[in-house]
């Protein structure tokens, strides 16, 4: 009988498979992210404690989390109700003193605990019924311990990021195997000329030194090394997308001489900013080159972005296709459809609307015009990229707001339709180091100057006593034709959330404080007609205070709307507020825009939301706002199949960004296709772990 060979094992076995996992634990890990040893070993610790000190028990103070070593001198189990042993006492001594140790609901310790045994404890002592003890330590008894290092005292101890049923010494534990049984499997992923030019250590040495670090200097190698590798690999799958975006010929060359542009812009009541025309210059050369248009647009609330759009999609209908420009809500497609159309009446070219509200007949009229042509330029939601809809000769997308979109769902518009050119917009200032590491398939062009005759918007911080005063002074704003919005951060109230909302406000400053003025609500289960009639009857002035939550975050454009109240700020990021501001001072009127603090608003809090009141540059508070929430969530939705970032911080590993992209950018230029033996690895690296989403090869 022929045996079948030992299968190899290596970093992408499931976890369930290792000594103490199974089943139950391993479903509980994947609530973690972690479903392979890769997955597992990767799973970085979010904080430490130092447990190297050990005190002598004399020396232990009430309060105080503490690290000491003590032999074992009693240990009881008494049982309690029902006959149940659900407490152990064990007394500990050292040459100073003696402590008491009690855990509950852990009779499995007992057998770790042996009277004359040495071990080492820490936590926290207290003082209970005149003796101080110590309640739940985690402990290492020396004896076990002969044959491995400690690891959870007498050292620097990690800390992980649990779920119900993983305790921190499992997981520790768990790691700490899986570093030993796969230790000589683990591969290093990084470019032998990267690795020398940084000085960087070996992959196994790093992950060893982030989980179980010997010192400081074992630390901040493995910390440096990490990072530039999640750097290195986010921007280098960027950059694989970005080429295999470029490398489809088919997209078409729009060599026309720009005529409808041109008409376009002497129509406009305003002068473009020479930043708008520093950016359409970019984007002619993108449009007439043979690489096409690949570009993300960034620019602060209100600086016109609108208005290049509609310049590139002219573009494309003059060399005879069509433009495309897709949004998030179907609020904003409709107010983006009508800006466009009241400037595109002046070149004779019709603006189209899809939306999903629409009526069935009106939507397949408009598939049909779409898909004939006769549709030249079109707005839409998500109903863009449904079934059904076909463009004849798509030349130009545009995606307003892009991170609230997916990159499949960016992707949809551009596979179906030959490959167009793109250009992606944010109102959300993204830090330049972030640019860097996020959009590396992207070109960037950035509108970084506001258009005259802004007046602006000023910013106050309201504490809960002064609330009354300052809708007091709203109130005599209304009375003189002022418009406001009130925005919180709920529909309608839940138990589980201590929080004011939307439809019981409106309901409340209606009959009370508001009741002489036209109170509307809009919010986002209303449905299509309700929310159209809402922002109609606020922009013709019939309603003068609008309750709404963040549905007007984006798009949304009222000039003589010059007042915002923000209820709950502290439940925002910086540059989402920074965002709902830019509703309000969009005229000749100076906006006001005022925080209203919950009652349990930190002083950190405080300090944080202090920011908008000292800054109004988009780029700046992008800056505060990635160093304080990091670069995990600051872009909202997370783009599918590109790996995140569990230790590196664009805004404040701004040198490390760099040096990854220069290495990116050099191994792309000599070996596009990762043929090289010292670029394979990479190559292998990313199949193997299905980074990137690479279902296509990669070469």
């Amino acid at each position: 009988m022929v045996r079948p060979e030992k299968r190899q094992r290596g970093l992408a076995d499931l976890c369930q498979f290792l000594k103490g996992v199974g089943p139950v634990r391993a479903q509980r890990l994947r609530k973690l992210g972690i479903e392979t040893v890769e997955e597992l070993l990767t799973h970085f610790p979010r904080t430490y404690y130092d447990r190297r000190n050990l005190s002598k028990i004399k020396d232990l103070n009430i309060g105080e989390e503490t690290c000491f070593l003590g032999q074992i001198l009693t240990v009881a189990q008494p049982r309690g109700r029902h006959g149940r042993r659900s407490r152990i006492a064990a007394a500990v001594g050292d040459d100073t003193g003696i402590v008491q140790i009690v855990w509950f609901n852990q009779p499995y310790l007992a057998r770790h605990l042996k009277p004359g045994n040495e071990a080492i404890f820490s936590g926290t002592l207290t003082y209970f019924r005149g003796a101080r003890e110590v309640v739940n330590p985690e402990f290492e008894v020396l004896e076990e311990a002969l044959d491995a290092e400690l690891l959870h005292t007498g050292r620097v101890v990690p800390v992980y990021s649990l779920t119900r049923g993983v305790s921190q010494l499992f997981l520790r534990e768990l790691i700490a195997r899986g570093l030993r049984e796969f230790g000589d499997l683990i591969r290093e992923n990084l470019p032998a000329g990267l690795m020398r030019a940084e000085k960087l250590c070996g992959r196994r040495q790093a992950l060893q030194g982030i989980h179980f670090p010997e010192d400081g200097t074992h630390f901040k190698e493995a910390l440096r090394r990490l990072k530039i590798e999640e750097l290195f690999y986010l921007q280098l799958v960027l950059s694989l997308q970005r080429r295999r975006h470029l490398d489809q010929r088919d997209r078409p060359r729009l060599n026309g001489g720009f005529e409808l542009e041109k008409r376009y812009i002497d129509a406009l009541p305003f002068e473009l900013t020479a930043a708008q025309r520093r950016t359409l210059d970019e984007i002619h050369n993108d449009l007439t080159s043979e690489r096409g248009m690949h570009r993300l647009l960034q620019g602060d609330v209100g600086s016109g972005k609108t208005i290049v759009a509609g310049a590139a999609m002219l573009a494309a209908v003059e060399a005879g296709h069509q433009g495309a420009l897709m949004v998030p809500t179907e609020i904003l497609a409709v107010q983006h459809a009508r800006t466009l159309a009241g400037f595109f009446d002046e070149v004779d070219v019709p603006v189209s609307l899809l939306i999903g509200s629409l009526k069935p007949a009106e939507k397949r009229a408009i598939h049909a015009d779409i898909a004939a042509g006769t549709a030249r330029v079109v707005v839409g939601t998500h109903a863009l990229i449904q079934e059904g809809v076909t463009f004849d000769r798509l030349g130009v997308v545009v995606v307003d707001e892009q991170h609230r979109f997916g990159v499949r769902q960016r992707a949809a518009l551009l596979t179906r339709n030959r490959n167009p050119h793109l250009l992606v917009m944010t109102a959300t200032p993204i830090p330049r180091t972030l640019a860097l590491t996020a959009y590396a398939d992207l070109d960037l062009s950035v509108i970084d100057e506001m258009p005259p005759g802004r007046s602006g918007v000023k910013t106050r911080l309201v504490a809960p006593e002064k609330k009354e005063a300052m809708y007091e002074f709203v109130r005599d704003k209304l009375e003189g034709g002022a418009r406001a919005y009130f925005l919180y951060p709920a529909i309608e109230e839940t138990e589980k959330q201590d929080l004011e909302a939307a439809v019981s406000a409106y309901e409340e400053l209606s009959r009370t404080t508001f009741r002489d003025q036209p109170v509307g609500l809009l919010h986002g289960r209303m449905v299509f007609a309700e929310k159209e009639a809402a922002m109609a009857d606020f922009a013709a002035g019939r309603i003068r205070l609008l309750v709404t939550t963040t549905v007007v975050e984006v798009g949304v454009h009222v000039p003589e709307a010059t007042i915002m109240v923000v209820h709950h700020p502290e439940r925002y990021g910086l540059s989402q507020l920074h965002q709902l501001r830019g509703r309000v001072g969009r005229g000749r009127e100076r906006g006001f825009c005022f925080l209203l603090l919950g009652e349990g608003t930190s002083r950190i809090g405080r300090e944080r939301l202090g920011i908008l009141d000292r800054i109004d540059d988009g780029f700046r508070i992008a800056e505060e706002d990635l160093r304080i929430r990091g670069p995990g969530e600051f872009l909202g939705v997370r783009q599918h199949g590109v790996p995140g970032l569990k230790v590196a911080n664009p805004a404040v590993d701004q040198r490390l960004v760099e040096i990854a992209a220069r290495h990116v950018k050099r191994l792309m230029a000599a070996d596009p296709r990762l043929d090289s033996p010292e670029a394979r690895l990479c190559r292998e690296y990313l199949q193997e772990t299905q980074t990137g989403g690479l279902s296509q090869p990669v070469g």
